[in-house]
């Protein structure tokens, strides 16, 4: 085989190593080091600054209008499933990008309730109820009872704000109806009685 031949067989991106998964968090790293270079670059240039986040924009445009292509393609095509867009949005990076864009198929109700779902919060003797603002404002009501209350609304704020990361959310505990005290007597084992 040529070497042309071998180029045209291999994909594009066969050289690079591959990559870990890509995460939001990802993505806040590349946003901040691309702050970093805006700032760094031409601090004695304002216009050069802002033609560089010009081009940013631009760039980032055009990446999410050729996601959206690619949505409509897969659609056109009968390929875009309610499972593979459920996939889709539920994959951290592809579902960070469409909400970026504004492609995401759930909305934020819809977003929280399948994160909270998720949670299982049955498994902790809890529960969480949310609702929606017009403005987009989320609240999180939790009841959960015992020592471990506290990590339960932590577990759901963290799974919320990471589901509407677009919402401003507000988790609060609610009062359980079961008391989180017990006796100290029912946790002592019985004491045999001797007869005599």
């Amino acid at each position: 085989m040529t070497a042309r031949e071998e180029a045209v067989v291999r994909p594009v991106h066969a050289d690079r190593p591959v990559a870990a998964e890509a995460t939001p968090d990802r993505l806040v790293e590349v946003g901040e080091r691309l702050e970093r270079v805006l700032e760094g670059g031409a601090p004695e240039s304002p216009v050069a600054r802002e033609d560089a986040r010009e081009l940013v924009r631009l760039l980032t445009d055009l990446y999410g209008e050729v996601l959206e292509r690619v949505l409509d393609l897969a659609d056109d095509a009968g390929s875009l499933t309610d499972d593979l867009l459920a996939r889709l949005a539920d994959d951290r990076l592809v579902g960070s990008l469409l909400l970026v864009h504004g492609l995401h198929p759930y909305s934020v109700q819809e977003r929280v309730e399948r994160a909270l779902a998720s949670l299982r919060l049955e498994r902790h003797s809890a529960e969480a109820a949310a609702t929606v603002s017009e403005d987009g404002t989320v609240r999180v009501s939790v009841v959960a009872s015992g020592c471990g209350s506290a990590a339960v609304v932590d577990m759901v704020r963290a799974a919320v704000e990471e589901a509407a990361p677009d919402a401003d959310v507000h988790v609060e505990a609610a009062q359980s109806g079961t008391p989180a005290f017990i006796p100290l007597e029912t946790l002592m084992p019985k004491r045999a009685t001797v007869r005599t």
